[in-house]
């Protein structure tokens, strides 16, 4: 008896949580996101940004996008601490400079910048070392600072609509 009404509460309580996380047909769906095409310079740091941002946005080809984003990328180094006064450790931030225009009215709708600081790391005295380092430190700020602009724009083109 007491397996059997185990067994009717463990089916109910998987009822219940799979009709929750089903999503309600009815509710708009606000895909704008995906309408915006993206430029930015042709250095390399930007380049693997404009990647980057693709992977975030997944912009449609197929259609004619309602937005343009224009952005670049920026990294600053500063010495952040030292410890017994041998070796730094670097901080690494990267700004981001952003302008988001509407396409049928040519009008900027925001413009701004987004600082992105996820890496502090030691230095060396290879100058190899400090190089490969700092290009990794580059490419997870690419990533980091993509995924920042992607919520912080769903966030104004929920506004909008």
């Amino acid at each position: 008896m007491f397996f059997n009404i185990k067994k009717i509460l463990l089916i109910c309580s998987f009822f219940f949580i799979i009709s929750c996380s089903l999503s309600n047909k009815n509710l708009p769906v606000n895909s704008n996101i995906n309408l915006i095409s993206i430029e930015t310079p042709n250095d390399r740091d930007n380049i693997l940004f404009n990647e980057y941002l693709k992977r975030a946005f997944k912009p449609i080809n197929d259609v004619s996008h309602k937005f343009l984003l224009e952005t670049s990328i920026s990294y600053s180094t500063t010495n952040a601490l030292s410890i017994s006064g041998l070796n730094s450790l670097n901080r690494t931030t990267a700004i981001v400079n952003y302008k988001l225009y509407s396409k049928e009215t040519n009008k900027l709708i925001k413009s701004g910048s987004i600082n992105s600081f996820t890496s502090i790391g030691s230095t060396s005295s290879s100058l190899y070392t400090n190089d490969i380092n700092l290009k990794f430190v580059k490419e997870r700020l690419n990533l980091n600072a993509s995924i920042k602009l992607k919520n912080y724009l769903n966030i104004i083109l929920r506004r909008l609509s």
